[in-house]
């Protein structure tokens, strides 16, 4: 399976592009702003990494051929710059009507916990991932929205909790290398397609846990 990832130098996206360049048999691609980020995914195929282009008819031509993309990109709710959170959706948008231009097979969001109900010091941040959310939803596309808890950089457990709807948890957060991997194992189960699935670590081994939806 040839996968593209947006957001490929971002923490998770690198884990993801590593993940899949090692560990399994997809083909990895990666999309990014600006050419001197190639230099941080250092295991890909230098001819797998494109440049965002400006034009929807570059990005279609670009984006030709991939069997699912993945979107990894914007998820660092700290920044919470509203210019930041208006570009990623833009970019998000462009991504996955070249998905649909593409008839791609999947589509993957990384999201955020708290896009159900967007509200306090973050709330523009997840009315964009919301915003990206429903345009996806209605794309027609088979989809996976993963709403990731807060993310950190700790080495992964390989263990996690995934559900619909997770609520009052004492440790909201989850490592980058563990939602990588969710994202690979979700690319091969038809069991996480059209879901919106809330993401947290946890007890179960992550394969058992995607298994388990």
């Amino acid at each position: 399976m040839n996968v593209l990832i947006a957001g490929a130098c971002e923490q998770t996206g690198r884990c993801l592009a590593d993940f899949l360049v090692k560990r399994t048999d997809h083909k990895a691609f990666a999309i990014v702003r600006q050419e001197e980020l190639q230099q941080a995914l250092e295991h890909m195929d230098r001819e797998h990494i494109v440049t965002m282009p400006e034009n929807h008819e570059e990005l279609d031509a670009l984006t030709a051929g991939m069997d699912a993309f993945v979107y990894a990109g914007g998820c660092d709710v700290k920044t919470n710059d509203p210019r930041m959170n208006h570009s990623t959706l833009e970019d998000t948008k462009s991504l996955i009507q070249a998905a649909v231009y593409n008839q791609a097979g999947r589509f993957i969001l990384l999201s955020a916990m708290g896009a159900d109900d967007p509200q306090g010091a973050n709330e523009d941040y997840l009315l964009k991932k919301r915003e990206a959310e429903d345009f996806l939803k209605n794309s027609g596309l088979d989809y996976t929205v993963i709403r990731a808890g807060e993310l950190t950089r700790r080495e992964p457990s390989g263990k996690v909790t995934i559900d619909k709807d997770i609520h009052w948890i004492k440790d909201p957060t989850v490592s980058c290398a563990d939602v990588a991997k969710v994202i690979a194992v979700s690319l091969d189960s038809e069991k996480m397609i059209n879901q919106t699935l809330d993401l947290v670590s946890g007890d179960t081994p992550i394969e058992e846990a995607v298994e388990n939806m």
